[in-house]
């Protein structure tokens, strides 16, 4: 059913590009700054007072004001419109530019660049959106930017030639999974690039997929007891495992048996059990164990002799009575 809002005695307004585009983008601490900044603008509060009422630090509450800075969702006062800001829709927009198309990547990565600092900061000098890109990125890395951090940064934006808010979600998401790593984040540009992820909606669902599948990978290392990450072989029994709808409780069960059973972890082992499971439709362990009860354990028949006959007999007795009268002659 749908809800009704309560407005209470006042209300304000916030910008639909923040809901539009940046809930995924933002963390928490800018998504609250903000918030407490378009409640109490007319009151000229300051980044302290925010800080203050959220409980943080005031150079976090003035790092999340730059962002939306950044964004171009704030706007200092006589400054110029920022550069990361995205396009509103319109009601009957022009006729609709060519879609981007995929190039061919002949540079492998940035480290095939050979760019000194000098150059570098030249691109900064002659390019504002770049010279943004780079500060938000030291602010959201909370350091500057080392010399291969920044030829990364550049090659990414000028060779792949992928927006700046791409490589900014980009960022966001490295940072999320506690990965702060430039490099990491270019070779997800590379994938997306040869993969055609061109548009922020097309990024947007990437990165839903790839959180979706970070968290499973995290859990299911969790309940494996992985120290390390997985070999290719490996992985590609933990896809086929997210892909087939395996729950964690079953996932565990199945690896308990695993351990159980041959004393290790071994992915094939455990596959060849869900996929047992699977065949008969247990999709629980409550399931699955009711299976196990159900299913009679084979067990290793011993081999058993039959009876001696009367002649085998009287040739066994020939044959020790030939050895013992060998025994009393050496004696």
């Amino acid at each position: 059913m749908p809800y009704l809002v309560n407005y209470g005695n006042s209300v304000f307004a916030v910008p639909g590009i923040v809901s539009d585009h940046f809930l995924r983008l933002a963390d928490e601490v800018q998504l609250k700054v903000l918030l407490c900044y378009l409640r109490h603008m007319q009151e000229n509060i300051t980044a302290a007072q925010i800080a203050a009422f959220l409980h943080i630090e005031e150079a976090r509450a003035e790092e999340a004001l730059q962002f939306w800075t950044q964004a171009d969702v704030l706007q200092l006062q006589g400054a110029a419109p920022g550069h990361f800001a995205f396009a509103a829709p319109q009601a009957v927009p022009a006729a609709a530019p060519p879609a981007p198309q995929p190039k061919a990547v002949t540079q492998r990565s940035s480290r095939e660049v050979k760019l000194d600092p000098s150059e570098i900061a030249s691109a900064l000098e002659s390019s504002q959106t770049l010279a943004e890109l780079f500060a938000l990125a030291e602010k959201r890395l909370g350091r500057p930017l080392n010399h291969m951090e920044q030829r990364s940064l550049l090659w990414i934006c000028q060779y792949l030639g992928m927006p700046c808010e791409l490589i900014l979600m980009l960022l966001e998401y490295c940072i999320s999974i506690g990965k702060y790593s430039i490099s990491y984040a270019e070779s997800i540009a590379i994938r997306w690039e040869s993969e055609g992820i061109l548009t922020l909606t097309q990024a947007e669902e990437e990165l839903d997929r790839m959180k979706q599948k970070h968290g499973y990978m995290e859990e299911l290392r969790s309940i494996l007891e992985l120290k390390r990450k997985p070999t290719t072989k490996q992985q590609a029994y933990i896809d086929d495992w997210q892909a087939a709808g395996y729950s964690m409780e079953l996932l565990k069960y199945a690896y308990e048996i695993t351990v159980e059973n041959i004393d290790k972890l071994n992915f094939k082992y455990m596959d060849t059990i869900l996929k047992g499971w699977a065949a008969q439709g247990a999709t629980t362990p409550e399931q699955a164990k009711k299976l196990r009860k159900n299913t009679p354990r084979s067990r290793k028949k011993r081999k058993r002799y039959a009876p001696m006959t009367d002649q085998e007999i009287a040739e066994m007795n020939d044959y020790l009575s030939l050895v013992n009268r060998f025994e009393e002659e050496d004696t």
